[in-house]
């Protein structure tokens, strides 16, 4: 009978640790403009904060986080970094991570598509 109890106590626990993963790679549960609170509030704490910059237009930060697919020829979860690009606390975009270099021309492109989001929400 203890077998039995310990083996439900690990099956519930894995059970509880998938879904806490499959909600940290849900992106449709965030928007352009949410909150870093709000984020963390809906998908959790980043896996890793890959960088954090002062800028003219304010602070410029980088979060990651896993996500897992399945790939469909392996039936294999494989995990994928997305990251979530904050200015100003605000979430301004997220997509597949990249290779992060600290150069001008990375910073640079970041706060042209801020502005041009910026001009286009008005």
């Amino acid at each position: 009978m203890r077998k039995l109890f310990t083996y439900a106590a690990a099956v519930l626990l894995l059970f509880l640790a998938s879904c806490a993963a499959l909600r940290h790679g849900d992106m449709s549960l965030i928007s352009l403009g949410m909150s870093k609170e709000a984020v963390i509030k809906r998908i959790g704490k980043p896996n890793m904060v890959v960088m954090a910059q002062s800028t003219e237009d304010g602070p410029l930060e980088v979060y990651e986080y896993m996500t897992g697919e399945v790939n469909s020829y392996t039936e294999k979860v494989e995990r994928r970094p997305i990251w979530v690009y904050f200015l100003n606390n605000e979430v301004i975009e997220w997509g597949p991570g990249e290779d992060w270099q600290k150069d001008a021309a990375f910073t640079r492109r970041m706060l042209e598509r801020y502005h041009e989001h910026k001009r286009n929400r008005r």
